[in-house]
C-alpha cells in the first residue's frame, strides 16, 4: 500500500463526515507523509507501518465525532426531516454564491468606512494662510465625505439584509428549531431600523445629506466655473525644474555605498543609472516647491522629503484629475559605478520606478500609483506595499525574499530570481512567468488574491500555494522533469489547470 491507496481508503471510511471535516483529517495525514518522506527520509511504506490502518483510524475519528456507522448509514440521515435535494442545492449555493458574496459585501463596507480617515488630509486646508480656493475645496471635500459616509451606511444595510436572507434560508432548509423566534431577532439588525428607533440621529443624517449636496454644488461651481476655475488654471500650468548634483567620484573609487530615503505625499519618483560620477536629482514641480533635499556626504545618504507635510498644494488636489497638466516628479540619476545600499521609498500619490540599478535592500510603500522595477539586482530582501496600484517587476534578481501586496491592481512578475515569494492581492490578477528558471531553486511561493486569476508559467519553486476566491488558476512549466514537492491550489469560483500534479 502506498500513500495514495492509504488516503483513498481513509477517505472512503470517513464518508459519513462533512467535506470540511474529512478534509481536515486527510490534510493531517498527508502532512504526516510529507514530514516523514521529506524530513525523516522514510519511504511511504515505512510511514504507513507506523500508522494504524485506515479502518481503525476512521472508527476512532467517528467515535470522537459522536457518529457510529452502525446506526448512521448515509450522510442525509444525520439531518432528520431535511429534503436531500434541497440540501444539495444549499451546498451548491454556499459554494458558488455565499463564499464570495458575503466577504465581498463586508470588504466593500470596511473599505468605505476606512477611507473616511483620509479626511484628516482635508483638515490641513485650514492650517497656514488659507486662500479662498482652499476654503471652497474644504467645503467641497467635506460634502463629499458626508455623502461617502451615508453611502457606506447604505452598503452596510445591504450587507446586513443579504446576510439575514441567507441565514433564514439556511434555517428553513435545515429545519432549525425555533427559527421563527430567531428570524424575528434577526430583523432587528438593520441600519434603517436603528435610525427609525433614534429619530434625532435619523433627522441629522437627512439634514447632513441635503446640506452636503447643496455645499458641493455651491463650492463646486466656484471651483470649476467661478473665480477659482481650476480647469483653466491647471490646464496649461508651466513646470519649474530644479537640479541638484553631487560629485561622488571619491566614494565610487572607495566602493562606499550610498543610501536613498524618499518621503513624499504626491510626486512621481524615478531612479535610473547614468554615466559619469555625479549623483543628480531633478525636481519638476508646479506652483509649490514643497521639497527638501539633503545630500549628506558624511553618512553617504540622500534624503528627499516634503518640506512641510501639513502644507497643502493645489497640485495635490490636481493628482485626483491626472489629465490636468504634468505631475510633480523627482528623477534620481545614479552613476552606474556607484554602490547603492538600502533604498527606502514612500509615496502616497504617484508612480515609483526603478531601472537598471544594483542595491542592497529595497523597501517601497505607496497608496495610489504604479510601482515598476526593471533590470534590478537586489542583494537582500524586497518589500513592496501599495493600496491602489499595479506592481510590475521584470528582470529582477534577488538573493532572499520578495514580499509584495496591493489591494486594487495586479501583480505581474516576469524573469525573477528569489528564494521566497509572498504575494497578496485583494482585487486583481497575479501573473508570474519565468521565475527561478536558471537553477530551479525557488523554495516557497504563496500567491493569494480575492478576486482575480492566478497564472503561472515556468515557475520553478518547490513549495507552492495558490489561493483565489473568484478566478481561475493556471500553472504550467515547460520543463516536465521539475517536480513540485508541495502544491496547494484552492479556488471557490473558477477552474484549476496545471501540469504540475
Amino acid at each position: 500500500m502506498n500513500k495514495l491507496d492509504f488516503l483513498r481508503r481513509l477517505n472512503k471510511e470517513l464518508g459519513i463526515l462533512d467535506i470540511e471535516e474529512k478534509k481536515q483529517i486527510l490534510d493531517f495525514y498527508e502532512e504526516r507523509f510529507y514530514t516523514g518522506t521529506i524530513y525523516e527520509n522514510k519511504t511511504e511504506e515505512e510511514v504507513i507501518s507506523e500508522l494504524e490502518s485506515p479502518e481503525v483510524i476512521a472508527k476512532n475519528v467517528l467515535e470522537e465525532y459522536g457518529v457510529s456507522p452502525k446506526y448512521v448509514k448515509t450522510k442525509e440521515e444525520r439531518y432528520v426531516g431535511v429534503d436531500p435535494s434541497k440540501l444539495i442545492l444549499l451546498i451548491l449555493f454556499d459554494v458558488f454564491i455565499v463564499s464570495w458574496l458575503i466577504p465581498t459585501l463586508y470588504s466593500v463596507t470596511v473599505s468605505i468606512f476606512t477611507s473616511l480617515f483620509s479626511y484628516i488630509g482635508v483638515i490641513a486646508l485650514l492650517f497656514g494662510s488659507p486662500t479662498a480656493a482652499d476654503g471652497y475645496l474644504f467645503v467641497f471635500a467635506t460634502g463629499g465625505y458626508i455623502i461617502l459616509f451615508i453611502f457606506g451606511l447604505l452598503v452596510l444595510e445591504v450587507s446586513l439584509y443579504v446576510t439575514k436572507v441567507i441565514v433564514i434560508y439556511h434555517m428553513n432548509i435545515l429545519k432549525i428549531k425555533e427559527r421563527d423566534k430567531i428570524t424575528k431577532k434577526l430583523h432587528r439588525y438593520s441600519v434603517e431600523g436603528w435610525l427609525k428607533r433614534h429619530k434625532l440621529v435619523n433627522k441629522c443624517k437627512n439634514i447632513l445629506f441635503v446640506g452636503a449636496i447643496v455645499l458641493m454644488l455651491y463650492s463646486g461651481f466656484h471651483l470649476f466655473f467661478g473665480e477659482v476655475n481650476l480647469i483653466n488654471e491647471y490646464s496649461n500650468q508651466p513646470q519649474t525644474t530644479d537640479i541638484f548634483s553631487e560629485d561622488i567620484s571619491a566614494d565610487i573609487l572607495a566602493d562606499e555605498a550610498w543610501e536613498i530615503v524618499v518621503r513624499f505625499d504626491s510626486k512621481e519618483v524615478e531612479i535610473i543609472p547614468v554615466l559619469g560620477t555625479d549623483l543628480i536629482v531633478t525636481h519638476n514641480y508646479e506652483e509649490l516647491n514643497n521639497f527638501e533635499i539633503d545630500i549628506d556626504t558624511d553618512s553617504n545618504t540622500l534624503t528627499i522629503v516634503n518640506a512641510d507635510t501639513t502644507q497643502f498644494s493645489w497640485a495635490d488636489f490636481r493628482t485626483i484629475f491626472f489629465f490636468w497638466g504634468e505631475r510633480d516628479s523627482v528623477v534620481i540619476e545614479v552613476p552606474v559605478d556607484m554602490l547603492l545600499g538600502d533604498v527606502d521609498i514612500s509615496v502616497c500619490n504617484g508612480e515609483i520606478e526603478l531601472f537598471g540599478v544594483e542595491l542592497e535592500q529595497l523597501d517601497i510603500s505607496g497608496s495610489n500609483g504604479r510601482i515598476s522595477l526593471r533590470e534590478i539586482i537586489i542583494n537582500d530582501d524586497v518589500t513592496i506595499n501599495t493600496s491602489n496600484g499595479e506592481i510590475y517587476l521584470k528582470q529582477i534578481t534577488g538573493t532572499y525574499d520578495l514580499s509584495a501586496s496591493t489591494s486594487n491592481g495586479r501583480i505581474y512578475i516576469n524573469d525573477a530570481e528569489f528564494l521566497k515569494y509572498d504575494l497578496d492581492l485583494s482585487n486583481g490578477s497575479i501573473i508570474l512567468t519565468n521565475l527561478n528558471v536558471t537553477n530551479h531553486d525557488g523554495v516557497l511561493l504563496n500567491a493569494d488574491t480575492s478576486n482575480g486569476n492566478i497564472e503561472l508559467e515556468d515557475v520553478y519553486v518547490l513549495d507552492v500555494t495558490l489561493d483565489t476566491s473568484n478566478g481561475n488558476i493556471d500553472y504550467f512549466n515547460s520543463d516536465s522533469s521539475f517536480e513540485v514537492d508541495n502544491l496547494n491550489t484552492d479556488t471557490s469560483n473558477g477552474n484549476i489547470s496545471t501540469n504540475m500534479d
